[in-house]
């Protein structure tokens, strides 16, 4: 018989949209050492981490929003930063088989 604890799937909110999605349907994007940002894949990477969906409006919208600092990074991340890091998402998610 399996566990409640089994069952169990993480959610997280996206930065963009705030809605609530499984951990594993989401992009996480990481505040490693240094404060430099970056896509963790895996979802494992160590350092503050915020979630996005994989779909083109909420990377979109996170590239547009008016607020530069995120509680769930603890840090500032200007438009362009923020732009670029979109840009280089879209550019994996359209090579990519399983966003396709």
């Amino acid at each position: 018989m399996a566990t409640a604890r089994s069952r169990h799937r993480p959610e997280r909110r996206c930065m963009a949209c705030r809605q609530r999605g499984f951990k594993s349907d989401l992009l996480r994007l990481t505040a490693g050492e240094g404060g430099a940002l970056y896509w963790d894949l895996s979802g494992q990477g160590q350092g503050r981490g915020g979630y996005l969906h994989p779909r083109r409006e909420c990377l979109a919208r996170f590239a547009g929003l008016k607020v530069e600092k995120f509680t769930s990074l603890r840090r500032s991340i200007d438009r362009a930063e923020r732009s670029a890091l979109v840009k280089m998402m879209l550019e994996r998610l359209a090579t990519s088989p399983q966003h396709a």
